[in-house]
């Protein structure tokens, strides 16, 4: 009896070693590793999952191919685009999560965010965006110039000074946002045009449901508040709406201190901004030789910038969201649980009394 038992135990060693060894040996072209997903309505009940997965070998005519399914749930999804694909579909190379205005405008994203964060085979560092129209376009584009459009999303989602507008909002940079009671998630916005895609705004959200964008140089007042260093290039025009008097600014520097009163019942906040950058251009009447009109030009760029953040610091106002965190100069004071609601009584009944400096550091080609 015990002869018998020591031979059945050997042989399903046997086969245990025999499977594990059968694991190892899946090779690359067995996997299917996922680098973007885009999400969009599918109908009352379901979303369309499209997913975007490289080739490992040039030897088909796309280097990537795409899947598209109707699923309630997400793992629900992969197990169909497996089925489709007839590969083992991994995430641990994804890299985009695009979502359609339709459906981050329902709510949906945050829910399909949480999944993906929790998932230990995802990086924390996915980039996420909202896009115009339908998702799945643009996964499915196709431009003669740009053969791998899942590389062309991932660098185009990357930080980059041109872009600094842009919040290059990550699955940790959201999550922290919907968790945390002080700030409301910012994520790019973008859309499909002839041969490119562009980050043509930014999505506001409050709390998983977005409600509006706000335009790159609104978004740019917002990172200017947030503190962000340096900042993209500022083109402005001083009589609009002609183009009588117009400059371009290389911003080098920005630094923002930001109080307020601690009184949550009648808040007041003071927002002193500084900035200091070189003028690339200018065009207009002003001899910016002379010191005096040289003078004349910095104030007027104060003032123009400074009716900028009241106008950006309105519109959150009256869409009651904070992307720049103001509710927190009020929370480090407060005794108790700060709540959203707290925080959207700051913004919204807020009294900002805005200051800008400006300084130009040196000029460029003038005309």
């Amino acid at each position: 009896m015990k002869q018998s038992i020591v031979i059945l135990l050997i042989s399903c060693s046997l086969l245990l070693i025999g499977c594990t060894e059968e694991s190892k040996r899946t090779s690359i072209e067995d996997l299917g590793m996922v680098s973007s997903i885009a999400f969009d309505v599918a109908n009352d009940k379901e979303m369309k999952m499209t997913v975007s997965v490289p080739h490992p070998t040039t030897e088909l005519p796309k280097n990537t191919q795409t899947y598209s399914v109707d699923t309630q749930l997400i793992q629900e999804g992969l197990v169909k685009v497996s089925s489709q694909a007839d590969k083992m579909i991994i995430l641990n190379q994804l890299r985009t999560l695009l979502f359609s205005e339709e459906l981050a405008r329902n709510g949906k994203v945050a829910e399909v965010i949480e999944h993906f964060y929790r998932n230990s085979t995802v990086g924390n560092n996915v980039r996420i965006a909202i896009v115009k129209d339908r998702a799945e376009d643009f996964l499915k584009a196709e431009f003669p110039d740009k053969p791998n459009i899942d590389t062309y999303l991932n660098d185009l989602l990357q930080p980059a000074h041109h872009t600094s507008f842009s919040p290059f909002t990550t699955l940790h940079d959201f999550q922290y946002s919907e968790s945390n009671p002080i700030y409301f998630s910012m994520t790019p916005y973008l859309e499909l045009e002839k041969e490119s895609f562009k980050i043509a705004s930014v999505a506001l959200f409050d709390r998983g449901k977005m409600l509006d964008t706000i335009s790159t140089k609104e978004a740019l007042i917002v990172q200017a508040l947030i503190g962000k260093g340096k900042l993209p290039p500022l083109a402005i025009k001083l009589d609009e709406p002609s183009d009588k008097e117009q400059l371009q600014i290389q911003l080098v520097k920005n630094k923002v201190k930001i109080t307020g009163n601690r009184n949550i019942e009648a808040p007041k906040l003071k927002i002193a901004l500084n900035l200091q950058g070189t003028l690339y251009e200018y065009k207009g009447d002003k001899d910016l030789g002379k010191i005096k009109e040289y003078k004349e030009l910095e104030t007027e760029v104060s003032k123009y910038v400074k009716k900028d953040v009241e106008d950006v610091i309105k519109k959150l106002q009256e869409l009651e969201v904070d992307p720049v965190g103001f509710s927190e100069y009020f929370r480090m004071y407060h005794k108790g649980r700060w709540t959203e609601e707290l925080s959207k009584k700051i913004m919204v009944s807020g009294d900002f009394k805005v200051t800008v400096d400006f300084k130009l550091l040196n000029t460029g080609a003038l005309k």
